[in-house]
């Protein structure tokens, strides 16, 4: 599982946690609005006033736990965000010139249900296809697609050939892979 979700599991917990102490205590303490930086004020207030030792180290040690978790959630997060964007561009050139196919285009949009990627359906003997490639977004290829047009990706080639009324042309596939 992914550690930013435990941490942000646990974190959610371990505030819950010091609500219900503070309210069997007395204390009103937030549940969602700002309970993350004022639960921990007031428990650290009633660990001030708790006269068993045992109680008050639990309670010094819930208040700590909050910000060390916090921190780091923050970098756990950020870590995995920054990764996120970063693609082996050298697999994603195998993925790519393995890849074929070629057709009439018959239906060109944004599939909402896949965060508006860019889509063509195309058509050829063989039936109706689907494609949703990264490098059609690129270098304003989509742009220059329009239902009607023909397409053509042959396997081992990083060229893609679109054929219109008004003639050939290649859409840019410039892939960044240094072996």
């Amino acid at each position: 599982m992914n550690p930013a979700v435990i941490l942000a599991i646990v974190l959610n917990g371990l505030i819950f946690i010091i609500y219900l102490i503070l309210k069997n205590n007395g204390e009103k303490g937030n549940l969602f609005n700002g309970a993350i930086f004022n639960n921990p004020i007031k428990l650290f207030q009633l660990a001030n006033r708790t006269e068993n030792k045992g109680i008050k180290f639990t309670y010094f040690l819930l208040v700590f736990a909050v910000p060390v978790l916090t921190i780091l959630f923050g970098f756990t997060a950020f870590n995995q965000i920054s990764e996120f964007g970063k693609r082996d561009e050298c697999k994603y050139e195998e993925y790519f010139a393995n890849r074929e196919w070629n057709g009439k285009i018959i239906e060109k949009y944004l599939d909402k249900e896949n965060h508006a990627y860019p889509t063509l359906k195309i058509k050829n003997e063989n039936g109706i296809y689907i494609i949703q490639d990264g490098i059609l977004s690129e270098f304003n290829n989509f742009e220059l697609i329009k239902t009607g047009d023909s397409i053509s990706k042959m396997k081992g080639e990083l060229i893609i050939h679109l054929y219109k009324a008004s003639g050939k042309s290649e859409l840019k596939t410039k892939i960044n892979c240094e072996k």
